[in-house]
């Protein structure tokens, strides 16, 4: 939505008068409403996604310009289509050179080239030439065929805003349809719908002959004026304009008209109604089965809130900001036991305590990474593990969308399981991958599956990230301690399937990086029985941090015994 109103407004035409100015502004403003309501915002997807519509609209804007200044030399179809190719060519090349070696996209670029996405690369390179035909754009195309007049007007305002209306139609309706479904809000109804009707009034008053709206003159001054009596004038109309023409247009004219107005009055109506209808409806319309949670409920915890930290080499102080940060927060306080696990064997561990303001400090070996330290400790502190337990690294990740989360989000007493990273990433349980191309190979996920709730079906997954999420006890222990321990023996043992080549597959492994690491990341939605699908498409992003018309559960599974 967000990108179709932007596109209105950076490919309206040119203007001098005050009016289009001050609807300029408006129309940015609703813009601006509409991104602010997005919930699921993602830097990254900022980075690209608004360059690439202001570009959009800048094209567009020197392609009128070029057409308006080629008459003598027009430039034709493959020259147009040549040159937008070699400067695609360009941009393409200069963000590959320009970009971090260590971005994740070019990590990936290699792997989209798989013999599995070969079929939506054909569909691609079809779809790209197919709209390079006709007219560069299937949401702003450009008919290098027009005639001047189609410059000189709002004439293909209109237009552009039906077509523009019927794919965000189509395409909310199929993606509120879907399991990890959309979400639009009122506020972005209403500024999107605002924006609409101010672009389309240009066009509206300029059918009107309100001339003070636009900036062209009425008859340019290089025209050729001729006599309407001319023999010349007066011949030609007649061989344009003959009665056998004139008849075999009108059944194709009707023919346009009547397909308009069934597009206008009844698939518009129809796409647009049903998109309002799925996206108000507060459920994923793919039904799940979702087992409900094993709650260990006759565990008595001694401690309320503990937060377990993984340090390595991390400065004191940076850890210190950490601690007194989450002690300055109301729904953790003061009295929260923190408890730092440091694989640094070199380290002073009274000092760091000291540092700290940490209550233990335990040393280990480097192993394992965070997913070790985390698995440690809950078989170590099995009897004694706190109501709810904060698992962080000493370098949190996002820090400044974190601290937010959980000061939304998390309720002392009441959460179960609520995820720190980035939210809403699904995979195929007997499958699962993600798009950082990381592949349970050893079908991992459904055996732990079937261990916890003793289920043999396993549909969904939802992933976790970042390593950083509360769990409560409850559902800590509602899981058999032996997979905790086959877990743990499977980062600490050399021999384990998880250091062996047949998981491995080629990819870099060490007892202190290993690649079962990322593999347990992303596991402990689904090991502390937190898959559902609702959080998957509710969950705001965590840089948009809530959404329009959501609540506290949003985002986390609270322990409920009934």
């Amino acid at each position: 939505m967000m990108l179709t109103a932007v596109i209105l407004i950076v490919t309206g035409h040119d203007s001098r008068s005050r009016l289009e100015v001050g609807r300029t502004i408006i129309a940015i403003l609703c813009c601006a409403g509409i991104l602010l309501g997005e919930y699921r915002l993602l830097p990254q997807t900022l980075k690209a996604a608004i360059p690439a519509v202001l570009l959009t609209g800048a094209a567009r804007a020197f392609w009128y310009m070029a057409c308006r200044s080629s008459r003598d030399a027009p430039v034709t179809a493959r020259q147009a289509d040549g040159l937008l190719c070699f400067v695609g060519l360009l941009l393409t090349t200069a963000c590959i050179v320009f970009r971090d070696v260590d971005d994740e996209t070019v990590a990936r670029f290699s792997s989209a080239f798989e013999y599995r996405y070969l079929p939506l690369l054909a569909v691609n390179l079809v779809a790209t030439a197919t709209a390079l035909r006709v007219g560069k754009s299937f949401l702003v195309p450009i008919d290098h065929g027009k005639n001047e007049k189609s410059y000189n007007g709002y004439a293909d305002n209109i237009s552009d805003v039906f077509s523009l209306l019927a794919i965000t139609g189509i395409t909310g309706s199929v993606s509120a349809a879907k399991l990890r479904r959309s979400y639009t809000s009122w506020p972005q109804y209403t500024f999107f719908v605002f924006v609409i009707a101010l672009l389309s009034s240009r066009d509206l008053a300029a059918r009107h002959g309100r001339r003070w709206i636009t900036m062209y003159d009425a008859v340019p001054d290089d025209v050729n004026v001729r006599s309407v009596d001319s023999e010349d004038t007066f011949a030609s109309e007649l061989s344009e304009g003959s009665d056998d023409t004139r008849v075999a247009s009108v059944p194709k004219r009707r023919d346009y008209i009547l397909l308009r107005t069934i597009f206008i009055v009844i698939a518009l109506p129809g796409a647009w109604l049903a998109h309002f209808i799925l996206n108000f409806s507060q459920h994923a319309h793919q039904k799940i089965v979702e087992p409900r949670p094993i709650l260990d409920i006759t565990y008595t915890p001694h401690t309320d809130i503990e937060a377990v930290i993984n340090m390595y080499k991390e400065p004191i102080d940076q850890v210190a900001h950490l601690v007194s940060t989450l002690k300055n927060m109301s729904n953790i306080g003061g009295d929260a036991k923190i408890h730092i696990y440091i694989k640094d064997m070199d380290a002073n561990v009274e000092e760091v305590q000291k540092g700290t303001g940490a209550d233990q400090v335990t040393p280990l070996p480097n192993i394992g990474r965070e997913g070790e330290t985390y698995l440690k400790h809950i078989l170590g502190s099995w009897d004694t593990l706190a109501a709810q337990t904060v698992f962080l690294q000493a370098d949190v990740h996002n820090p400044r969308e974190l601290f937010p989360r959980i000061r939304n989000y998390f309720v002392p007493g009441q959460t179960g399981m609520l995820s720190l990273g980035w939210s809403g990433q699904v995979c195929n349980c007997e499958n699962c991958g993600d798009r950082f191309n990381l592949w349970d190979t050893t079908h991992l996920f459904p055996d732990i599956s079937n261990r916890i709730s003793n289920i043999t079906t396993c549909n969904q997954v939802l992933l976790s990230y970042k390593g950083q999420f509360i769990a409560s006890a409850k559902r800590i222990r509602g899981v058999d301690k032996s997979v905790y321990q086959d877990l743990h023996d499977a980062f600490v043992n050399r021999d384990s399937w998880a250091h062996q080549e047949e998981y491995l597959q080629g990819r870099p492994d060490s007892m202190d990086a290993p690649v079962f690491g990322y593999t347990m990341e992303r596991m402990w939605n689904l090991l502390f029985q937190c898959n559902s699908m609702e959080i998957a498409w509710r969950c705001p992003s965590l840089l948009s941090g809530n959404r329009v018309g959501g609540n506290i559960e949003d985002c986390q599974c609270f322990d409920r015994e009934s």
